[in-house]
């Protein structure tokens, strides 16, 4: 995982206390974020805080500088906006991060923050272009989160939460701003600020903003406090140890899990997850276990954290993040394993259809002229599951020979239907009861309607001998690809490709 500094924010350095770069290297600061330039601003560019002498008497301090301003959405002075950023970059710093707030909740501004995102993209370093704005998401749908998390590299969501008052505790709070990240599908790394402030009537102490900062990599206390003000940032203890709770000492040693664990997953393993995320403050309720609603929550708080895909289950990346070894058996070694990968890959991106323009239309885009040819694509006949197109489509890629249509059946591989007469026609049909499934196989739904007719499909990620519960990697799970879990009492059959 790539190092997350743990860092501390400038305003204005002139009110600062004259000492206070000595006492950036006493509480072991590794990034400030120092603003740079505003949009109102006449120049834009704050020459007087940011120059090369001054960006070098951090990094004499081993301190790393990233740039912040705040953008307002306007039209007439992107060039200048961009500029700005520029001669930040010039005179030094190693990354930016775009505050962007109550302006850019107005439609009108959206073409404009595109605009400037698209320039900003070309100049910031990849990985050093970040944003911030709301710490709770979904209390502001109106910003255009979508594009920020489309052009940025990181995300620094304002969690205040001395401020806060809409749960009962700080830490629920926190919980919740992170879980609307993952609700809205804001997948880039979580770097979330504290807020060590003057002015609010129940300021977090030192205590409790070190654990949050021990806890999160990467980060950060807004802000260093002018001369003579209260504030806890310059009473903090940057170094942090990663996703590690202050003063909780050393990790639980983790077994090597040997199946994805996920809701309803039982067993020692479960427990030994739990307590790893019961040292990391991340879980309360003691290890039981069973993985339920609260583990479920933990998990997609800790995947928030290391900046990996939020799907509250834990696979090989989790494990790994998490300090464990992930070996699963795999006799299906090779084209299904790969097979079994590839489909993984693409359920945890959730990709989306909407139309022509989406990047889930790969799945589909092969099926459409076939389709058209056969006279079963149009306004009325659609015989088409993207369910089945998105296994096609991770079939081919992992290198399996997948027709457009079966021969001597009347429909592409774009039906559920086709993909069971192909698979009987070839010997790899296999009905429920018949084998164990595994990690690579294939398996088909039917959700007992009453029409005889299968509706759905889907790879299989991981199985455990015994249990009532698959779990499987599908398209259109929802409009989305997915990783989830099914019951085998909705599954007839498997098809396992051997050959």
């Amino acid at each position: 995982m790539e190092e997350r500094p743990r860092g501390v924010w400038i305003w204005r350095m002139a009110n600062l206390a004259s000492d206070f770069l000595d006492r950036l290297v006493r509480c072991n600061v590794k990034r400030v974020y120092l603003k740079v330039c505003d949009g109102r601003s006449r120049p834009m560019f704050w020459e007087f805080q940011c120059t090369p002498d001054i960006i070098e008497q951090f990094r004499l301090r081993n301190i790393q500088v990233y740039g912040w301003g705040y953008h307002y959405g306007t039209s007439d002075d992107i060039s200048d906006q961009v500029l700005a950023v520029s001669q930040a970059l010039s005179a030094g710093i190693e990354g930016y991060v775009l505050d962007v707030e109550d302006e850019v909740k107005n439609p009108e501004t959206h073409p404009h923050l595109r605009a400037l995102l698209t320039q900003l993209r070309q100049i910031v370093p990849s990985g050093a272009l970040g944003y911030t704005s709301f710490g709770h998401p979904e209390f502001h749908r109106e910003v255009p989160w979508e594009m920020l998390n489309e052009f940025c590299d990181l995300a620094l969501p304002q969690i205040y939460f001395e401020k806060f008052r809409f749960k009962p505790t700080n830490e629920e709070e926190v919980q919740a701003c992170l879980q609307a990240h993952a609700n809205l599908q804001l997948t880039k790394p979580i770097m979330p600020i504290w807020g060590s402030e003057s002015n609010v009537a129940n300021p977090a102490d030192a205590a409790e903003l070190q654990r949050y900062l021990d806890r999160f990599p990467g980060s950060s206390v807004w802000r260093i406090p002018n001369h003579g003000e209260r504030g806890e940032a310059l009473r903090l203890d940057y170094a942090g140890r990663p996703l590690v709770p202050h003063g909780a000492g050393s990790l639980p040693t983790l077994p090597t899990l040997t199946r994805i664990l996920n809701r309803r997953s039982q067993g020692e393993d479960v427990a030994a997850l739990q307590r790893a995320l019961e040292a990391r403050g991340l879980l309360s309720n003691g290890e039981d276990g069973d993985f339920g609603e609260v583990t479920e929550r933990a998990v997609r708080a800790f995947q928030l954290q290391a900046g990996l895909s939020v799907d509250g289950e834990v696979g090989p990346d989790t494990w790994a993040a998490l300090g464990g070894s992930f070996e699963v058996e795999r006799p299906e070694q090779g084209v299904l394993a790969r097979l079994a990968d590839i489909a993984q890959n693409e359920g945890a991106r959730h990709l989306k259809w909407q139309n022509g323009d989406s990047e889930a239309e790969k799945y589909l885009r092969p099926f459409r002229e076939p389709m058209r040819r056969l006279g079963q694509l149009g306004e009325q006949i659609v015989f088409f599951n993207w369910c089945a197109a998105f296994v096609t489509w991770c079939c081919r890629v992992a290198g399996i020979m997948i027709p457009e249509q079966p021969q001597g059946f009347w429909a592409t591989m774009a039906l559920v239907e086709s993909w069971k007469f192909w698979a009987q026609t070839n010997g790899f049909w296999h009905p429920t009861g018949s084998i164990t499934p595994r990690r690579g196989d294939i398996a088909v739904f039917e959700w007992h309607d009453g029409d005889a007719q299968l509706d759905h499909i889907g790879v299989i990620r991981g199985y455990t001998s015994g249990s009532q519960i698959i779990q499987t990697s599908e398209g259109n799970r929802g409009n989305l690809t997915f990783n989830g879990d099914r019951e085998l009492t909705n599954i007839p059959g498997f098809i396992r490709i051997t050959g």
